[in-house]
């Protein structure tokens, strides 16, 4: 069984106080038993579960909401934002029963919730003594929760204090670690940094140098390019004593003695050799001005024994026609088989 106890006044007689004590055992929707005390006198009546259900069809509202009214009025539980009155009045004029209104206050406007009729109780100090024991019981009661909950706010409050020592000491080692690592990050970043601007420097340098060769291989080929072009008949005409720009326009003029030697030549059979290896000399007038520097050692040297056979070929011819005019004298029209004989 569920008994509560409360304190309440009533409309009629503000100036005393009344003790309301309800008692009832599945819900208030099957019934329940009212006690009502000034301290001196007491009541007592019950609502049965009909008494329930018709004051709930007079107020057309469903039996578990008027239920549910019931228990905020008459148990003053969850009573916050509701407001109920009572109003206890004698059921005739100077008779012992007496009738206990409750209502409901909405914006100054009440509604009956319902009505139970009481009678005196024959020993009301039963029911005072009854009070007292309820209200000791409610209050060692309440003391055992309180120390109850004082114990858990205690244990809770540790518990706060070691967690927030506990966090506390997570992050100063979490600033400590963040410390170290980004102190390591700086040095690990600079050492990146500084292998970056050394691989930076050397590809500079390697594109420097690649581009060096390049330019160096582009200028030897175009002067080898040059050297084919302008090698061959230049040196051929210089290896042949071809003249230059140097000298003037016209065949050269020859010294006496050479052109004596000239004139023997043109009557003598020799003449066919000597003009051959003359005629094979280029007639025309040039000059190599686009030689490089970049010529071959065995290409020069080629150059120089050819120069040299060449000279010796002169010198030979030379020889041959300062001893044409002893022969003249002897015989004028000479045989040819007999000047290859004397070859």
């Amino acid at each position: 069984m569920k008994v509560t106890v409360r304190q309440i006044s009533t409309a009629s007689k503000r100036e005393c106080t009344f003790y309301l004590k309800l008692e009832w055992t599945k819900d208030l929707g099957a019934g329940f038993v009212v006690v009502l005390c000034d301290g001196i006198s007491a009541w007592s009546g019950e609502v049965s579960e009909e008494d329930v259900t018709r004051e709930a069809q007079e107020m057309e509202m469903p039996r578990e909401r008027y239920v549910q009214e019931l228990e905020l009025a008459l148990t003053e539980e969850g009573q916050t934002a509701q407001k109920y009155s009572f109003h206890l009045t004698p059921e005739k004029a100077g008779g012992p029963k007496l009738q206990l209104f409750y209502d409901k206050v909405e914006s100054d406007i009440s509604f009956k919730l319902g009505v139970v009729e009481l009678l005196p109780v024959p020993e009301p100090t039963k029911v005072i003594r009854e009070l007292i024991s309820y209200g000791l019981e409610r209050s060692t009661h309440v003391q055992v929760e309180n120390h109850h909950l004082h114990e858990e706010n205690q244990r809770l409050k540790s518990e706060q204090e070691h967690i927030t020592s506990e966090l506390e000491r997570y992050v100063r080692q979490k600033e400590t670690l963040e410390k170290d690592l980004y102190s390591r990050f700086v040095l690990v970043l600079n050492e990146k940094k500084a292998k970056i601007r050394t691989f930076q420097e050397t590809i500079k340098q390697l594109q420097d140098t690649i581009e060096a060769e390049k330019q160096r291989l582009n200028s030897e080929a175009v002067g080898c390019v040059e050297y084919r072009f302008a090698g061959d008949e230049p040196e051929e005409e210089n290896y042949y004593g071809s003249t230059t720009d140097e000298e003037g326009p016209g065949d050269p003029k020859l010294p006496p003695a050479k052109l004596h030697n000239k004139e023997l030549l043109a009557k003598n059979p020799l003449d066919d050799r000597l003009n051959d290896m003359t005629d094979v000399a280029p007639s025309r007038k040039r000059r190599c001005r686009h030689l490089q520097q970049l010529k071959s050692q065995t290409k020069k040297a080629a150059l120089e024994q050819h120069k040299s056979s060449r000279n010796e070929l002169h010198q030979e011819a030379k020889a041959e026609v300062s001893q044409l005019p002893a022969v003249q004298h002897a015989q004028v029209s000479p045989d040819p088989d007999d000047l290859f004989d004397d070859i």
